[in-house]
């Protein structure tokens, strides 16, 4: 019996996942990628930003080197040399993707997919037509962009320009103060420019639980970065080098100058060149219609990933990737995960995994924890101490609902959280686990001790 044959459109974080999968399963994978193989997380995305936040994280620590006994002549940052590393690492993980798929004989196309039937494709730069009889759109997401009187023109950046600057600017606006706002907001400000965060709704990142928002809000504005929440911006106009921007702001009109502004205002799904309207591909909003499977209404096309629109990070797409590879292969996939970790790679840390505060009070009675870094050996020792462990638990039962970190490492101890909500674990199961001394979780187990008798470290 012949293998079933599987095109994947798309190469990054949900695409390559899904042809190793489906390599395992026995397909023969045709894997079309258009520009470079990783896509957004390793081109554009988690990898170069974290490359940055890294570098700038070093920077600081060297700033403040003599709180360790340890005496550093004033350093600087060389940007040239940091652009140059960042592509370095790129190509490194880029060329390891590369070897991956070639040793599991995964045929890899350059080009750009177009549809000609449901199970057809054409690579528009040399007309070659492709078939399959399974089909997966992983085509990712691109910067999304607003309408801003006098920004049509005046050159705003994106998240993608910003990674490819060629110096440090003297001052940057950054119009949305999502992760990707926040995390820019810091690298730059590390590095000597004066930033200012433009945020329409109450908070910055609108979508975590609003006392870790506000806890990152205060360390950042500490640090010396502007933040205008429920704000918007009016227009811009060009002064000489710098730009005029105006707001609206609660407390009235405002200007803010700066040489540099980007809009990071999150991603949108890409759908360009496609052809999915030949096809009938059920759309919505931009994003492409898919059920827990990732089947679209298409037989045999699935989507995966960002184009899909759901949560756009890297891991859910890798994992919907694999959903997607396992269920067209006719592996029924296990049951979607609940708990999905978010992560935010600023200095604190932020992570969290689950219902906030506000969300597990809609669904019932509840129970709440905090306990703060000072309180733990390690992050003292480390002079880390800003911010918290939160845990949200279910009043009856102790059922963990929610963990939300603002912290040192705050993305490596989410893990357990994750896990804990998955195995759907209780407080006193958390509370009951013996965590390393001294480390960092040890905070996780004491948050879960407050709500079962009182934590060790706390009075």
């Amino acid at each position: 019996m012949a293998a079933p044959r599987l095109i994947i459109i798309g190469g990054g974080v949900a695409g390559y996942p899904a042809a190793l999968r489906a390599i395992r399963l026995g397909a023969e994978v045709t894997l079309i990628e258009k520009k470079n193989l990783g896509g957004v997380c390793l081109n554009q995305g988690c990898i170069p930003t974290k490359v940055f936040l890294h570098t700038a994280a070093i920077f600081w620590e060297m700033k403040r080197a003599s709180l360790f006994g340890v005496d550093i002549p004033k350093g600087e940052v060389n940007f040239p040399v940091l652009l140059d590393r960042k592509k370095k690492v790129i190509n490194r993980l880029r060329a390891g993707v590369e070897t991956l798929l070639k040793s599991k004989k995964v045929k890899v196309v350059q080009g750009t997919a177009s549809f000609v039937e449901s199970q057809k494709v054409m690579i528009q730069e040399t007309g070659e037509v492709l078939g399959g009889d399974k089909m997966i759109i992983a085509t990712g997401s691109v910067p999304s962009r607003i309408s801003i009187p006098g920004g049509g023109k005046i050159s705003l950046l994106t998240s993608d320009d910003l990674l490819e600057i060629k110096s440090l600017p003297p001052s940057l606006v950054l119009i949305g103060g999502g992760y990707i706002g926040v995390e820019f907001s810091q690298f730059f400000n590390r590095l000597g420019t004066q930033v200012a965060i433009v945020e329409v709704l109450d908070q910055i990142i609108p979508t975590e639980d609003p006392e870790i928002a506000k806890g990152l809000r205060k360390i950042l504005e500490k640090e010396g970065i502007q933040i205008f929440t429920g704000s918007r911006v009016e227009k811009i106009l060009s002064e000489g080098e710098e730009k005029k921007v105006f707001l609206a702001t609660p407390s009235g009109p405002r200007e803010v100058m700066a040489r540099e502004v980007a809009l990071t205002v999150g991603r949108q799904p890409f759908l360009d060149g496609l052809g999915w309207g030949k096809i009938g591909l059920k759309t919505e909003k931009g994003r492409i219609v898919v059920n827990e499977r990732m089947e679209t209404n298409i037989p045999d096309v699935y989507a995966a990933g960002d184009v899909t629109g759901g949560v756009m990070l890297a891991h859910v797409a890798m994992a919907e990737g694999e959903r997607a590879a396992s269920d067209a292969l006719g592996i029924v996939p296990s049951p979607s995960p609940c708990a999905i970790p978010r992560c935010l790679y600023t200095s604190p840390e932020v992570a969290c995994v689950g219902l906030t505060e506000e969300q597990a009070k809609a669904k019932g009675e509840i129970q709440v924890s905090r306990f703060p870094f000072r309180a733990v050996g390690k992050a003292s020792l480390m002079e880390e101490t800003e911010g918290m462990i939160k845990i949200v638990a279910g009043k009856k039962y102790g059922e963990i609902l929610g963990v939300h970190i603002l912290g040192p490492r705050a993305t490596d101890l989410i893990s357990e959280a994750s896990l804990a909500i998955e195995l759907e674990a209780t407080v006193e199961d958390l509370a009951h686990t013996i965590h390393p001394h001294p480390t960092l979780s040890e905070g996780l187990g004491e948050a879960a001790m407050l709500l079962r008798g009182g934590a060790i470290h706390l009075p």
